[in-house]
């Protein structure tokens, strides 16, 4: 029986957000099938994405994605090893388990119509998740990392005019409604803040409001 992503993501849902202290953000902006998110460290932020496969049925994986940012799977220069798979943080006779266990694919897929492959894949998160938060050379790079700072400043701007107010202006990619939960006085500061940018399309006006947004719940949790 197909499992559908909504299905996968009740299955998911408790894990990250009740022991793992994650929270949960629908996304059809970025690559990710749904997006799960907590902040780290002064202005870091841990995203792991899940994406489900259009080749193999009831299949899924996952990515961490650790920035001064929510603009899942952007690859800043200089810290693109802050966009890794937890598969990567396992041994090789950790894989070997699992892949003997037929709980992991080849291909590292691992199967939502499995209840062992999907309490295993939780098991692979409770295991990685701490060797990457314990890699402080790599968030050392991050916090400084002018590209990823650069894309907080963005945000910055962005939650500050959604506070004071936008000016008037004509909008050109402002969705007509709310996308992803995001309210549309998000999308319309992104705009305003990413027209005077070296590029300027849609695409990047809605990263920016999702990530903007999402910085702006997150933080409002660790003021709670």
């Amino acid at each position: 029986m197909k499992v559908t992503r909504k299905q996968l993501f009740k299955k998911l849902i408790p894990f990250f957000e009740e022991e793992m202290g994650y929270t949960y953000f629908k996304d059809t902006i970025s690559a990710a099938s749904g997006l799960f998110a907590k902040k780290i460290d002064n202005e870091i932020y841990l995203s792991i994405g899940i994406t489900t496969s259009n080749l193999f049925e009831n299949s899924f994986t996952c990515d961490y994605f650790m920035a001064q940012s929510l603009r899942y799977a952007c690859l800043f220069n200089g810290i693109e090893d802050a966009f890794l798979a937890p598969v990567q943080l396992l041994s090789e006779e950790e894989l070997n388990k699992y892949r003997n266990n037929g709980v992991l694919s080849e291909l590292y897929w691992w199967y939502s119509d499995d209840t062992n492959s999907i309490e295993s894949f939780k098991e692979s998160v409770r295991i990685t998740e701490p060797r990457l938060l314990n890699n402080y050379e790599l968030r050392e790079r991050v916090a400084i990392n002018e590209n990823t700072k650069h894309q907080h400043d963005l945000t910055t701007k962005v939650r500050k005019l959604v506070q004071s107010g936008v000016p008037d202006f004509k909008t050109q990619f402002v969705p007509e409604k709310e996308k992803d939960d995001i309210p549309l006085i998000w999308f319309i500061a992104a705009e305003y803040v990413q027209k005077d940018e070296e590029y300027f399309n849609k695409n990047l006006i809605f990263s920016l409001a999702a990530d903007a947004y999402r910085q702006y719940v997150l933080d409002e949790q660790v003021k709670q």
